[in-house]
């Protein structure tokens, strides 16, 4: 992600950074996301906006031949195909945020940055969020929403199965076989929305904490003289080695090229914050020894367009991070933004869920694909039928017969489930 990344920085380092505000561009940029923390509304996309020719040639060129990774997985040890790139190519991930006052001023968002505050984004009913995965045609493959702290899902389970480069009638049969108690699985997989309360999952999992840990550790936090040390070094090495050059305007968008030698960048802040890291809560481990060693010695930058002041998008060429550049290989991805992104709406007509069929749907999509035939049956975990009497001893503890059940089917033994009830049951019982 790191055009996101490279958003993120520039937004939080170049808001507060003097030295940088005097250059005219970075000035611009500033401005620019400042823009952003300012509306009620934000979306953003991030795409990958390489064409099936520039995935496959990225993803067949030297290094990156057998890699990992979703190019890597998605090749194997042959080159890749042309449906695999035109599957690839496209993809899109969508976030829309609305509220009723201004981002900047929802707690949560104001909370973000304070190791001592955590507030929840899902439980604030002045803000609606969706989520969109997308193909490159546009249609949705998986949306999620939060509307007044209840949760919406909708997945076009034959288009997740297509690009994945499987056969769409599997997902018909998987529904055949479907438990009655697993209905919200099928639900889904017929494509219908599903609900679930958003504030009940979150009172269990503070009913759950209270009962694994009476006393929680504390968040561990920076002291704010450190704070400042830590965040002036930062902004010192940005403003001596990221440079930006305005590229000009055209049809009302402004041009930004933000770039850094990316080997010395990442060597400068290696050395201006590893003084400090002695004084880092021991909660957050060891500071490394070194700087990253296979950071490639060239520049390497990020364009950015602005329009009306605003932040619009941002390009960022993968290809730049490889070993070594080929001549003519891209993989170009992009961060759009929009301030006008459309109120997020709750969907009618959508299935409600329970806590507990909830559960039981994820262990049942966990667990529904075990039986292909392209896999050893002795390769599979194995356990014992549970037996009625085991049923009913687990359901005084806590676990349902429904989702005993499961756990079972996904290979966990009686003496199995009974440990994760031991885990989730209150302290002293």
């Amino acid at each position: 992600m790191p055009v996101a990344v490279t958003a993120s920085v520039l937004a939080t380092g170049l808001t507060a950074c003097g030295t940088v505000q005097q250059l005219s561009a970075a000035q611009k940029v500033s401005k620019a996301f400042d823009k952003v923390r300012d509306g009620k509304s934000a979306g953003f996309t991030l795409s990958i906006d390489a064409t099936p020719e520039q995935v496959a040639a990225f993803a067949n060129s030297g290094e990156h031949k057998g890699g990992k990774g979703m190019i890597g997985a998605a090749r194997g040890d042959g080159d890749m195909d042309e449906k695999t790139a035109k599957a690839i190519s496209g993809l899109s991930v969508s976030v829309a945020i609305s509220a009723d006052k201004p981002l900047k001023d929802v707690e949560a968002f104001r909370d973000a940055a304070k190791a001592d505050k955590n507030t929840d984004l899902t439980l604030d009913k002045s803000v609606r969020v969706s989520y969109v995965l997308a193909d490159r045609s546009g249609t949705a493959l998986l949306e999620y929403r939060q509307v007044d702290a209840t949760g919406y899902l909708h997945a076009d389970a034959k288009g997740l199965v297509k690009l994945a480069g499987e056969d769409p009638s599997v997902v018909d049969e998987l529904r055949k076989g479907m438990p009655e108690q697993l209905k919200p699985v099928g639900d889904m997989l017929a494509g219908k929305w599903v609900s679930f309360d958003l504030q009940s999952l979150a009172d269990q999992a503070k009913e759950s904490d209270g009962k694994k840990a009476a006393a929680p550790s504390a968040a561990p936090t920076l002291d704010p003289e450190l704070q400042n040390q830590l965040l002036n070094s930062i902004k010192d090495v940005i403003g001596r080695t990221v440079t930006y050059e305005d590229k000009g305007k055209k049809d009302g968008t402004e041009h930004l090229w933000v770039s850094a030698p990316a080997r010395q960048l990442v060597d400068e802040m290696f050395k201006a914050v590893k003084p400090l890291s002695a004084k880092f809560p021991k909660q957050l481990g060891d500071f490394p020894d070194q700087a990253p060693s296979d950071v490639p010695d060239r520049r390497i930058g990020v364009d950015l367009y602005l329009k009306d002041g605003a932040f619009s998008s941002a390009t960022f060429d993968l290809a730049q991070l490889a070993d070594k550049v080929e001549p003519g290989v891209n993989f170009p991805v992009k961060l759009a933004f929009s301030q006008a992104a459309p109120n997020v709406q709750a969907p009618a007509d959508a299935v409600k869920v329970t806590d507990e069929q909830l559960m039981d749907a994820v262990l049942g999509l966990a667990t529904a694909g075990d039986d292909s035939d392209d896999e050893d049956p002795e390769d599979l975990p194995a356990a014992a039928p549970l037996t009625a009497a085991q049923l009913k001893e687990l359901a005084a503890l806590g676990i349902p017969e429904v989702r005993a059940r499961v756990y079972n089917e996904a290979g966990l033994t009686f003496q199995d489930i009974k440990e994760i009830a031991r885990t989730t049951a209150p302290a002293g019982a």
